[in-house]
């Protein structure tokens, strides 16, 4: 792992903490929101960034880009259909998370799931749906080239690093591990810090969705 992509894990870690430690004291203020805050699990930004124009595509050749985000809580999660263990195991998670959400009584219909592939070179659209439909049918994989990968990424603090090297089919690729949450205004609402737990996932998005209710639409 360079020093570079060190730098970066280590910045996105440290702001974590520290919108944590923010939020912890706003949450003294809004009792509301304190079952949620100070959690290892999630941390929630009170002033939700709203993200900006991206062109990706998704594993039937659409377009997947801003509007597409807009109307529900997308879940984002950043990987590589080559990975060995960080992405299936995440995957996985995500898989049970979603059947616990729908399982409420809101339900699932306005979450979507994205794998966001950061490695372009190898997970062709075709893939990439074979890749995701594995876990859950429901899931969506998208990709596209380094620019806006590199846009999106860059919006949400999605570190990563593809370390291509000329004539070898299987380099390795390092990024984040934490699963990025935009909500149906299509704003970066919170993110979910590894270890990921299904359970803990699903009953955090749970209160989260009730205390914003119409807010987030």
């Amino acid at each position: 792992m360079s020093l570079k992509f060190s730098i970066m894990i280590t910045s996105v870690a440290l702001a974590a903490i520290l919108a944590g430690v923010w939020l912890a004291d706003v949450s003294r203020e809004h009792d509301s929101r304190a079952m949620l805050l100070p959690d290892q699990v999630i941390t929630l930004f009170p002033d939700p960034k709203p993200l900006t124009a991206f062109a990706l595509t998704d594993d039937r050749n659409r377009v997947f880009d801003l509007a597409r985000l807009k109307g529900k809580w997308s879940f984002l999660f950043f990987g590589f259909t080559h990975c060995p263990d960080v992405c299936p195991t995440t995957l996985a998670v995500l898989a049970r998370a979603r059947e616990n959400i729908a399982k409420n009584t809101v339900g699932a219909e306005d979450i979507q799931f994205v794998f966001v592939s950061v490695d372009p070179n190898r997970d062709t659209a075709s893939k990439l749906g074979q890749y995701v439909e594995y876990f859950d049918t429901t899931f969506l994989g998208v990709t596209g080239d380094n620019a806006e990968l590199g846009n999106l990424a860059g919006q949400l603090g999605a570190a990563y690093q593809v370390a291509i090297t000329p004539g070898v089919e299987n380099y390795p690729v390092y990024h984040t591990a934490a699963v990025f949450l935009v909500d149906p205004r299509a704003r970066y609402h919170a993110v979910f810090a590894p270890p990921l737990d299904a359970e803990s996932i699903s009953r955090r998005f749970k209160v989260l969705r009730e205390l914003e209710g119409p807010k987030a639409t």
